[in-house]
C-alpha cells in the first residue's frame, strides 16, 4: 500500500511538472507571437553610425527616414556651427527669433558659436555627438510641449495661412545625447532632450 502511495505520488508530481512546462512554453509562444506593431516605442531600435550626419539610433516603425535626417543635420549643424545647415534645417521666421530675441547677436554664424557653446557647456571647449538616441516621441498638439512650441511658432510665423494650417505632421521627439569632450578625453550622457520636428510643403523642420 505505501508503495502504491509511492508511485501515486511520483505520478502526480510528474503530470505537475509537465503541465508547468507545457504552459511555459505556451507563455513563451505567445510572448514570441505578438506582433511587431504592437511592441513598445524602442523595441525594435536601429543603431546607423554611418549613413547620417551623426551616428544615431532610432526605432524604425516609429521613425522614418526623412525626419532621422532632418535630425541628424540639425544636430550637426550646432556641431560644426555650419550656418549654412542649421538655416536649411529650421525655421527662417524661428532663426531669426534665436539670433535677435535670445542669443542678442547679429549673424547666424555667431548664433550658430552660442548654440554650440550651450551644449559644450563652456566657450571654446569642443564636443561631438557620439550617439544620439530616440527615446520617446509625442504627436499631440493640443497638449505638453508640443502645444507649447506650436503654440509659440504660430506667434512668430509669417506665412498666409496659420502655422498650424501650414503642418502636414508635428512630433515631439525625446532624444538622448552621447557626448565625448576634447577629443574623446572625457564623455557624457545627456538624458530627456527634446527635439520638435515638423513637417510642411517644403520638407521637415527641426526646433530644439
Amino acid at each position: 500500500m505505501k508503495h502504491w502511495k509511492k508511485v501515486t505520488a511520483l505520478c502526480l508530481c510528474a503530470v505537475c511538472s509537465c503541465t508547468f512546462l507545457t504552459g511555459c512554453s505556451t507563455n513563451a509562444k505567445k510572448n514570441q507571437n505578438i506582433a511587431e506593431e504592437d511592441l513598445p516605442f524602442g523595441a525594435t531600435m536601429r543603431e546607423d553610425k554611418s549613413s547620417y550626419a551623426i551616428p544615431i539610433a532610432y526605432d524604425r516603425r516609429f521613425i522614418n527616414e526623412e525626419q532621422v535626417t532632418a535630425v541628424t543635420n540639425f544636430f550637426s549643424a550646432i556641431q560644426n556651427q555650419d550656418a549654412d545647415l542649421y538655416q536649411a534645417s529650421t525655421f527662417d521666421y524661428y532663426l531669426d527669433y534665436q539670433k535677435d530675441k535670445v542669443y542678442a547677436v547679429s549673424t547666424p554664424e555667431e548664433l550658430m558659436q552660442k548654440l554650440h557653446e550651450s551644449i559644450a557647456q563652456s566657450a571654446g571647449e569642443d564636443f561631438q555627438f557620439r550617439m544620439v538616441t530616440f527615446t520617446g516621441m509625442a504627436t499631440n498638439q493640443e497638449a505638453g510641449d508640443l502645444h507649447e512650441i506650436c503654440t509659440m511658432l504660430g506667434s512668430l510665423y509669417t506665412g498666409e495661412t496659420s502655422f498650424s494650417d501650414s503642418l502636414t505632421g508635428a512630433w515631439d521627439f525625446t532624444v538622448e545625447w552621447n557626448i565625448s569632450y576634447e577629443n574623446d578625453a572625457k564623455f557624457l550622457n545627456v538624458a530627456d532632450q527634446h527635439i520638435f520636428v515638423f513637417q510642411t510643403a517644403d520638407g521637415y523642420f527641426c526646433v530644439i
